[in-house]
């Protein structure tokens, strides 16, 4: 196997820990998700570094990432200074390590600092949701469109915030699927915006607010967001029959 080390030039001290990382990641560290994907939580010192390992990709998509585009954990490195850059909170990329084996991809790896922000999910998916919340989010994802950002997984459990000075303040994580185009259509913003909940009366109430702050019309951008999601649900639900069909573990992210 041969090994690509790309360390961030603010975090060049744990080079060497960063490198040890395909070696000692199935025995060391805190694992905080175990999925698809996992991520784990290393102590070097003082510092807390974050870890993601993605998911070995299948044989088109490894040769895909050797031959044809960035892997996912050089997009996560990529893409993180750039949210920073357009003005949004993410967690700061420290490096990234990619794998290959007999010369095509095998493994990513992403390392970045940790957050100790909270995500949305649990204050926001339920029936008395906190409105002045729900506005402030709605404001953040106006934003992140003007700006040319389409999030390739705006969930509630990847918009994080915090309460700091008596303001919202948001954190971003999970960007590597993310797009970057200057003017996104009114189609290519509600398209995204249609994994953000399934909660149908909040996203009723972001999504008209949303529409509001960009001056757009608010039945239009509901029909929109709730066609999507509709869509996307039934796309879901067929896939997990399937799964089901063929005694295929549920798995996601």
């Amino acid at each position: 196997p041969s090994m690509k080390v790309v360390v961030h030039p603010h975090y060049a001290s744990p080079t060497e820990f960063i490198r040890s990382l395909p070696h000692i990641y199935s025995r060391e560290g805190e694992m905080l998700y175990d999925k698809r994907n996992k991520v784990k939580r290393f102590q070097l010192g003082k510092e807390i570094l974050i870890v993601k390992k993605f998911k070995r990709p299948n044989l088109i998509q490894r040769i895909a990432y050797t031959f044809f585009k960035k892997s996912k954990a050089e997009r996560a490195y990529l893409y993180a200074g750039i949210f920073r850059e357009r003005g949004f909170q993410t967690p700061h990329e420290i490096a990234y390590i990619e794998i290959k084996i007999h010369g095509l991809f095998s493994d990513g790896y992403f390392v970045s600092t940790a957050c100790d922000d909270k995500p949305l999910l649990p204050i926001l998916n339920r029936e008395d949701f906190d409105q002045e919340l729900a506005d402030h989010l709605s404001l953040l994802l106006a934003n992140l469109h003007q700006k040319g950002i389409l999030h390739g997984d705006i969930n509630l459990n990847n918009v994080l915030y915090r309460v700091a000075d008596g303001k919202y303040c948001f954190t971003l994580i999970d960007t590597n699927r993310s797009r970057f185009t200057p003017t996104p259509s009114m189609q290519e913003c509600m398209d995204n915006l249609k994994r953000l909940t399934h909660n149908k009366a909040l996203m009723d109430y972001v999504v008209r607010k949303y529409a509001r702050a960009r001056e757009w019309s608010e039945k239009e951008c509901t029909s929109l967001v709730f066609r999507y999601l509709s869509a996307f649900e039934s796309k879901v639900q067929k896939k997990r029959r399937l799964q089901s069909l063929l005694g295929i573990k549920k798995d996601r992210k």
